[in-house]
C-alpha cells in the first residue's frame, strides 16, 4: 500500500456504497484513492463488500490493499489510515457520521439528500461552516457531462438571460415504496430522496436561493391495499413492481445488489422487496412544485414515481429571452435554439462511461473526490445540500396546506447559504 495513496473509509456498504467502491477500484490506476476501511450495521454485508472489492482489486490491478472492518462508524472515523470518509448510509443515518467526520477534520463525501429532514441538514451545514471543512454532496447531475455542458451554454449567453425552468421527471421508481424510503421519518419521502436532485438543479441554474414555493402532491398509483402481502417473495400475483432476490441493472440510474444477504433481512426498515401496496407508507408518488426566485426566474418541477421507462423520462427545459434549451437526460441529448429562433443545434453528450452508473457521473465523481482531497475545494457542498433541503421542507409544508404559498424567509437556514 503506497503512502502516497489517499485512504478511503466507506460508512454504509449497501447498494450505493458498493457502487462507489467499485468506481474507486476501476480508477485505481488514475487516481490516488484506495479503500482501506468499511463500516456497516449488518456485518455480513460488510464481509460481502470486502470480498467483492478485494476480488476486483486483484483481477483488475493485481493488488490486495488492507481493508479493516468496523462495526462502529466512530472507529472508522478515528482510523489514521482513513483520509476520506464516504457517508453512504440510508438517509436517516446521515447526520451523526457526517457531522463527526467533518468535525474530526476528515475529507467527507455525503450522498444525497443531505438528511431526512431540515433539522439534520442544518446541523450538517453548521458543522461544515464552523469547522471550515467543506464536504462534497452527492448530487449526481453536478457530475454528469450533459448538465455541466448545459450550464456552460447558458453562461455563454446562447439563450440570453434565463427566465423560466421546467424540470420534468416521470420516473418509474416504485422501489421508493419498497425500502425504508416509504416512510417520511426514515427518508423525507420522494421529495427528499429523488426531487432533492431536481431542487439542486433549479438553485444551481437560477444562481440564487428561492423566494417562494407552492406545491401540490398526493398518491394515485401506490395506494394501500389491506390484503397486500408484506414482501414480494410472499406473493404469486403477476405484478410489474415485483423485486427479485438479486436485482439486475436495467438502466444506468439503477443500483444492483452485490450479494445475497439483503434477502435475509427481516426488519421492515431494512427490506428491499416490500409490497408497494402494503399499508404504512406515508409518502407521495407524484407532485408539482412551483418556485419563484428573487431575480425573476420562475421554475416548475413536474414529477411522478410511476410511468414507463422511456428516453424522455427526465428533461430540463430552459427558456431565455433569446432562445431555449432542452436537455434530455437518458439519451444524453441537448437541443439548443438560439438567436431568437434562427439557429437550432443538437449536441450528443454521451461520455465514454455513459453506459455506467448514473450515466458516467459516478466515475467523474470519484475523479472529483480525488481532486478534492488534494485541493480541499468542493464542487458542491453542504451549503447546496441545505439549499435543496429547504425547498424539500417548503414543498412539504405547501402540499400539507393544499398548495398554500410558502415564503422561504419563513424556512430556517437562509443565513447559512
Amino acid at each position: 500500500m503506497s503512502s502516497e495513496r489517499t485512504g478511503v473509509g466507506i460508512i454504509g456498504t449497501g447498494r450505493r456504497g458498493f457502487e462507489l467502491g467499485t468506481c474507486i477500484i476501476d480508477l485505481y490506476g488514475t487516481t490516488q484513492l484506495e479503500i482501506r476501511a468499511l463500516c456497516n450495521r449488518t456485518r455480513v454485508r460488510m464481509e460481502e463488500a470486502k470480498a467483492s472489492f478485494l476480488s476486483r482489486y486483484r483481477n483488475r490491478h493485481g493488488v490486495s490493499p488492507s481493508m479493516t472492518l468496523y462495526e462502529k462508524y466512530d472507529d472508522l472515523i478515528g482510523d489514521p489510515d482513513v483520509d476520506l470518509v464516504l457517508v453512504v448510509t440510508p438517509t436517516y443515518a446521515h447526520e451523526e457520521p457526517a457531522v463527526k467526520a467533518v468535525r474530526a477534520g476528515k475529507k467527507v463525501f455525503l450522498d444525497k439528500p443531505i438528511a431526512q429532514n431540515l433539522e439534520g441538514a442544518l446541523k450538517i451545514r453548521k458543522a461544515e461552516q464552523e469547522s471550515n471543512n467543506p464536504l462534497v454532496m452527492g448530487f449526481t447531475r453536478r457530475f454528469e457531462q450533459k448538465w455541466l455542458d448545459t450550464f456552460e451554454i447558458i453562461q455563454g449567453g446562447a439563450v440570453g438571460d434565463v427566465k423560466m425552468l421546467l424540470h420534468r421527471a416521470v420516473v418509474p421508481y416504485h422501489n421508493i415504496f419498497q425500502t425504508y424510503m416509504r416512510r417520511l421519518e426514515w427518508s423525507g419521502g420522494a421529495l427528499a430522496e429523488k426531487v432533492s436532485h431536481l431542487f439542486d438543479v433549479l438553485n444551481w441554474f437560477a444562481g440564487e436561493p428561492p423566494d417562494k414555493v407552492s406545491s401540490f402532491g398526493g398518491r394515485l398509483v401506490y395506494v394501500p391495499q389491506e390484503n397486500a402481502p408484506k414482501r414480494c417473495r410472499e406473493c404469486d400475483r403477476v405484478c410489474p413492481y415485483r423485486v427479485g432476490e438479486k436485482q439486475e441493472m436495467v438502466r444506468q440510474d439503477n443500483m444492483v445488489d452485490f450479494g445475497d444477504s439483503r434477502a435475509l433481512e427481516t426488519e421492515l426498515i431494512k427490506l428491499h422487496d416490500i409490497c408497494v401496496w402494503l399499508p404504512g407508507a406515508d409518502i407521495n408518488d407524484h407532485g408539482i412544485v412551483n418556485v419563484a426566485y428573487p431575480g425573476g426566474i420562475k421554475a416548475t418541477i413536474f414529477w411522478s414515481l410511476f410511468g414507463p421507462d422511456s428516453d424522455d423520462q427526465e428533461t430540463l427545459e430552459i427558456v431565455g429571452e433569446k432562445g431555449k434549451i432542452l436537455l434530455t437526460r437518458h439519451p444524453g441529448r441537448i437541443d439548443v435554439i438560439s438567436g431568437y429562433g434562427e439557429r437550432h443545434e443538437v449536441f450528443d453528450k454521451k461520455p465514454d462511461r455513459f453506459e455506467n452508473s448514473h450515466f458516467g457521473a459516478d466515475h467523474r465523481l470519484i475523479e472529483e473526490l480525488d481532486r478534492f482531497c488534494k485541493t480541499g475545494v468542493s464542487p458542491v457542498s453542504a451549503k447546496e445540500g441545505l439549499g435543496s433541503a429547504r425547498l424539500v421542507e417548503a414543498s412539504h409544508r405547501s402540499v400539507d396546506a393544499g398548495g398554500e404559498l410558502v415564503y422561504m424567509r419563513n424556512v430556517a437556514g437562509a443565513e447559512l447559504l
